[in-house]
């Protein structure tokens, strides 16, 4: 039942309210426990120093020598007389004077002079000589009573005397120093309220102000979003250790534990290098980066995470590089077909034109002469072409390019030492072929770009050493110097128009992630001459 009443009063309750209610009455429970310490240990104090006044008041009337002798000589004439003038002189309520039988021989009340003081603590003073005080109810109400006997000078107890303090006169006495506490505790209680509204404030704020099954359906709904998002996921913070990671990453990177093992754990245990992974804030955010990890050549995307306008960590998202359409479309083997295709069918169009004109003016031996030249011309071309490149792809890259030159109206020049048995063991024949294409583009377009060129580019490609050797140079403008040191950066371009300055990039990224290096020279009389040297086995 209870426990329905709690859950149906969070249903109803905001959290902030919630929380604000609890604090409230946690403080509540402080003040009221503190105030109750402070009240019993108040009243101990105040009845410990009431009752040591009321004593040494007691103690002190007993020894004086007048009061002494007056109630030996039994004149209690004088010891009314000496009472009722002390008294006025003490804070006491009253001053009672009993002889050795309890009876009284002062009182406040003139009523009740002669007859057996009350409340039952004199034993002890008149029997033992004990000086002690007590509280008890006497004729007058509720009191602490100090009491001592009164010895004579022959050392006989003769009688006792009771110094009284009413509890009410105590209480007053306590309201006077409580009041201060209680407005200290009454300014804390209101201290906590504010505190505890501008605390609940605060945590709605930083809950976005969502309640918490808001929240709990929030982190159920990113779990479950993080784990179906075909890219790998990892979140690390500026320790680089690991805040959350999802399956697709641990399955592209190789590792078969749990993500949930991972949490809390440095990066490196999953993945190496962590050279993209690990960063500063002053890099930034970078989308659609190469890397390489665990092997794996990847397309990276790195942001960062921030609190309060400060770092925390970093979100790197990765999908296999052979996934990424944005950036390998131009560069896929399916585009370098098609565009060998296109430039084919536009070549053969152009013979069968031409041939077709010999054969409606009638000249046949002229249409038959030009078949077999051009026949003859392009099985030479193809067979050195495949006889020089093993590797079917750079084979079928090259003839494509060898016709783009042509139709640029340009020479493509191959080496006479180029061959190439087979891609090199670091890298995959796309990405060879992705080098290689792009290096032969920027190359035309660069060549054509000079009024006072050769037209001429030429390609050395040979695997016959440790590495492989890649030279291409042209004939064209070369390097702006604007851009000279930047030529390998993702959107370093001297073109114009968007979507450029990713060629290169791509270049280098390969190359590096081979292992490789790349060297840019300028050309003699003009033009830039790229070479790289690729490891045939990655290290």
């Amino acid at each position: 039942m209870l426990q329905s009443a709690v859950h149906l009063l969070n249903k109803k309750l905001s959290f902030r309210f919630r929380i604000l209610l609890l604090l409230a009455s946690v403080a509540i429970i402080q003040l009221l426990f503190v105030g109750y310490c402070f009240y019993q240990a108040l009243m101990d104090t105040l009845e410990n120093q009431v009752g040591a006044r009321a004593l040494v008041l007691a103690r002190e009337i007993a020894i004086d020598p007048e009061l002494v002798h007056a109630l030996a000589t039994d004149d209690k004439l004088s010891v009314q007389q000496y009472i009722n003038g002390l008294l006025p002189l003490t804070d006491a309520d009253y001053i009672v004077i009993g002889d050795k039988n309890e009876i009284r021989i002062t009182h406040p009340n003139p009523l009740k002079v002669g007859m057996k003081m009350v409340g039952g603590d004199s034993t002890r003073a008149l029997t033992k000589g004990e000086h002690y005080y007590t509280v008890t109810e006497g004729s007058m109400g509720l009191a602490i009573r100090g009491k001592a006997p009164i010895i004579s000078v022959e050392g006989e107890i003769i009688g006792i005397i009771s110094v009284g303090y009413l509890l009410d006169q105590v209480n007053s006495w306590f309201m006077f120093y409580l009041e201060p506490v209680l407005i200290g505790l009454l300014l804390t209680l209101f201290i906590s309220w504010v505190c505890a509204w501008c605390f609940s404030i605060h945590i709605k704020t930083q809950m976005y102000g969502m309640e918490p099954e808001e929240i709990a359906l929030s982190l159920r709904l990113q779990k479950s979003v993080l784990q179906a998002v075909y890219e790998g996921i990892i979140a690390i913070d500026n320790n680089a250790c690991i805040i959350t990671v999802n399956k697709t990453a641990l399955n592209i990177l190789g590792i078969a534990n749990s993500p949930e093992y991972y949490k809390g754990k440095p990066v490196n245990e999953i993945a190496t290098p962590t050279t993209f992974l690990i960063a500063n804030s002053e890099l930034g955010n970078v989308s659609d980066e190469v890397i390489s990890l665990n092997g794996e050549t990847l397309i990276a995307n790195r942001t960062i995470i921030e609190n309060n306008q400060q770092q925390s960590g970093w979100v790197i998202s990765f999908r296999l590089r052979n996934d990424i359409n944005m950036l390998t479309t131009q560069l896929s083997q399916i585009q370098q077909h098609s565009e060998n295709l296109r430039l084919l069918c536009h070549e053969h169009a152009n013979k069968l034109s031409t041939i077709g004109g010999f054969i409606q003016i009638g000249e046949y031996d002229k249409a038959i002469e030009s078949i077999t030249s051009y026949n003859n011309h392009q099985q030479q071309f193809i067979d050195y072409i495949t006889k020089t490149f093993h590797c079917r792809v750079i084979a079928g890259l090259m003839i494509g390019k060898y016709s783009r030159a042509q139709e640029l109206g340009l020479s493509l020049e191959f080496d006479d030492t180029c061959h190439l048995h087979n891609s090199p063991g670091s890298m995959p024949s796309d990405e060879l072929a992705a080098i290689l294409g792009n290096l032969l583009d920027n190359a035309f377009e660069a060549t054509l770009k000079n009024p006072q060129s050769n037209k001429k580019i030429s390609l050395l490609i040979t695997d016959s050493g440790s590495d492989l050797v890649i030279e291409v140079a042209d004939n064209g403008t070369g390097i702006d110097s604007a851009i000279s040191d930047s030529i390998f950066i993702k959107g370093a371009t001297s073109k114009e128009q968007p979507g450029h300055g990713i060629g290169l990039y791509l270049v280098h990224r390969y190359v590096i992630n081979a292992g490789g290096c790349i060297f840019v020279d300028n050309a003699d009389p003009s033009g830039a001459i790229f070479s790289l040297f690729i490891p045939h086995k990655r290290n």
